[in-house]
């Protein structure tokens, strides 16, 4: 009997890659698992149950004069707030979410510290370039798990990339920002009265659209009573009113707007659909199997989700004002608010809460 050497030992050539790629990829994989272990018991459960796709939000809290911070996962049928490492400074502000990647503001304690990217599950931490004199009061943040490559763009539409040493600025002549959005490398400006859209996709970005939002009027005000209440907080004597930009899973643009009266604990929102051909707004009364997360400006399926509820806008009340920290869901059924349940029976103070979406994967 012949045999073909070469063969034989391209086989075993072939044969010795696919171990090889094995060994690297169950490594990999044990290395994951753990790091999301030592984040806190929720996150080692949702590593071990979570799907490539999963949409499912989960909620960080940042407990006032604490270096920790607090996980809520919809899905846990105990409503339980988790407890993560000791990773942040006390009074840090969490100003933005890409995945399991946090967007963290030291300066409100010491303004000569950086903002910088965390990554909750990796523990990496990526410093940026000092910014101006004046804190971030909004922002957002992109990366890519496997590059690096990130972007963060503030509210006065100034912008940083990996690579850069100091911030640029996109236009000068912008102003009243409402709200922002970026996905699929396109960057959603509100403004009181327009929508215009960003194209990052290039070395710089280009404004490739400009919508009037016409009869939408402006909404971004507080109108205060002439008479004051001794004894009340001023805040709440205030008509506060805020518009918010949110893309659908199914691609549409919507335009929400919130209001709460004076002297009142309560919520009243309207949602209007953008038409792609005349750029006017449509009111719509429903979300279908949707929900909106506020804070992150995007809907999710909530069709078979557990611990979501379809046709309904989860908001933190800093969305409505700067000031506020508590979480809500507003069911547009019902038309009613209610607070989250683990937060109300929790005694912490909070700074600052944001939704995430948390990538338990790192490929």
């Amino acid at each position: 009997m012949h045999y073909n050497y070469k063969v034989y030992e391209n086989g075993i050539q072939i044969f010795k890659k696919f171990v090889n790629f094995v060994i690297f990829f169950f490594n990999r994989y044990f290395i994951i698992k753990e790091r999301a272990k030592s984040v806190c018991s929720s996150w080692q459960t949702g590593s071990r149950q979570s799907k490539p796709n999963n949409k499912i939000p989960w909620m960080i809290l940042l407990p006032e004069e604490k270096s920790y911070c607090l996980l809520f996962n919809p899905e846990d049928r105990e409503e339980k707030l988790y407890k993560t490492g000791d990773y942040f400074s006390n009074n840090i502000h969490c100003m933005a979410t890409c995945r399991s990647w946090l967007l963290m503001d030291p300066s409100y304690e010491n303004w000569e510290h950086p903002v910088y990217i965390f990554n909750l599950l990796t523990r990496e931490r990526i410093n940026l370039p000092l910014t101006t004199p004046e804190r971030l009061s909004s922002a957002i943040l992109w990366i890519d798990d496997k590059t690096k490559d990130y972007l963060v763009i503030r509210e006065t539409l100034a912008y940083v990339k990996k690579g850069y040493n100091s911030w640029k600025q996109i236009s000068d002549s912008i102003q009243n920002q409402e709200d922002m959005v970026f996905k699929d490398h396109k960057l959603y400006f509100l403004t009181n009265d327009e929508l215009r859209i960003f194209d990052f996709s290039g070395e710089f970005p280009v404004q490739i659209s400009r919508a009037s939002l016409g009869g939408g009027g402006r909404v971004n005000e507080i109108f205060s009573l002439r008479m004051r209440f001794p004894g009340v907080p001023w805040y709440v004597q205030e008509v506060r009113k805020k518009k918010n930009v949110v893309l659908t899973v199914r691609g549409d643009v919507l335009i929400v707007k919130s209001e709460n009266p004076a002297m009142s604990e309560t919520w009243n929102f309207k949602i209007f659909k953008m038409d792609s051909s005349s750029k006017g707004l449509e009111e719509i009364y429903s979300l279908g199997d949707e929900a909106i997360i506020l804070d992150l400006g995007i809907t999710v399926l909530a069709k078979d989700q557990e611990g979501v509820i379809s046709n309904s806008i989860y908001f933190t009340d800093e969305e409505i004002h700067w000031y506020g920290t508590e979480i809500f869901v507003f069911n547009l059924d019902t038309k009613k608010v209610e607070q989250l349940p683990p937060l109300v029976s929790s005694s912490a103070s909070f700074s600052r809460a944001r939704w995430f979406l948390p990538s338990f994967r790192n490929d």
